[in-house]
Order: C-alpha cells, then structure tokens, then sequence
C-alpha cells in the first residue's frame, strides 16, 4: 500500500470514530462576540435625553401638559387677602417732575450763574434756587441778575452779604 493511502485511511477512520475536526482548507471564524459600546454621560445629559425618549412616547400626554401650563399661566388669580390701591397711587408723581427741574437749576446756578440768570431768572421770573441760597426776595434776586451778572457795564453793582460771605467757597461747597 502507498504511504499517502495509509494516512488517509488513518484520519477517515479517525474522523469516523469523531476523534479529528472536519479537514478544511480555510480558517474557520471565531465566534461572532458582540462588540460593547461605552458612552459617558453627566448625569443632567443622561436625564435630558431619558426625558425627550418619554416625551417621544407619551407624545399626546405631553401635549396635554403643556395645554395644562399654558391654561394655569392665563388664568387671573388674586391672592386671598390682597388689599387694592387707589387709583391715585398709579399716577405719575408730579412732584418728581419739580424735584428735577430743581435739581438743573441748582447745577445751573453753581455752575454758570450767567447762563441761570438769563434763562431761569429773568426770562421766566423763576429765580428759586438763588432766593432760597441767599434768603432773598424774587425783586432782589431779579435786581440782583439784571445789574451785576448780565450788566456789561463796568461800574460796580450792590452786592447782597450772603454773596459775600460764600465768596471763598468752591462751587460744589455752596448748598442752598
């Protein structure tokens, strides 16, 4: 008998008896293993994307709640106990409106006295900053402004003594 033929006859016996695996020319696979996928999260990440997967599901019932909220939020609602204010309490306040003109016109006067003479005093009879400052009467503030501040003659005017007396101070330092 030929060699080949004994070994052949050999491994047929064997593989009969289950003793050898199946010859074969190709290489058989491994067995398919599932291959794992990690994903890392923050948790607020992982709870954001849970909740749109619910909204997802229930997408009706989510509906309904929104309609819900929106429903609450038009709905007028009064605390219990809630005392009402008088329509006047809404109004504008008039008195911020003079406050701030008396503010300008204190600036005005520190600042340029000229300019307040002229456009405050003599102009429009309102010479309140300069009446309140000095302790004088309108007549005198308005004497005051026509013969000394706007006066373009050189001849000397009379001065009031609270004039005077704040002579020395800076501007920011007089305070009516």
């Amino acid at each position: 008998m030929n060699p080949y033929a004994r070994v052949i006859a050999l491994l047929a016996a064997a593989a009969a008896l289950g003793g050898v695996p199946e010859a074969s020319s190709f290489v058989h696979p491994a067995p398919p293993s599932r291959a794992t996928t990690r994903l890392h999260l923050e948790n607020h990440i992982a709870e954001m994307i849970d909740e749109e997967m619910e909204r997802l599901k229930n997408l009706q019932f989510w509906h309904r709640q929104q309609d819900e909220k929106a429903r609450k939020g038009r709905e007028p609602s009064i605390p219990q106990g809630f005392d009402f204010n008088s329509p006047g309490d809404f109004q504008q306040n008039a008195g911020a409106a003079q406050k701030i003109q008396m503010r300008k016109d204190k600036r005005m006067a520190r600042d340029d006295p000229a300019r307040y003479c002229a456009d405050r005093c003599v102009s429009t009879g309102n010479c309140q900053v300069w009446e309140e400052m000095f302790e004088m009467a309108p007549a005198e503030v308005q004497k005051f402004c026509k013969e000394c501040v706007l006066s373009e003659e050189e001849e000397p005017c009379d001065v009031p003594e609270k004039f005077i007396e704040n002579a020395g101070l800076n501007p920011w330092e007089l305070h009516p």
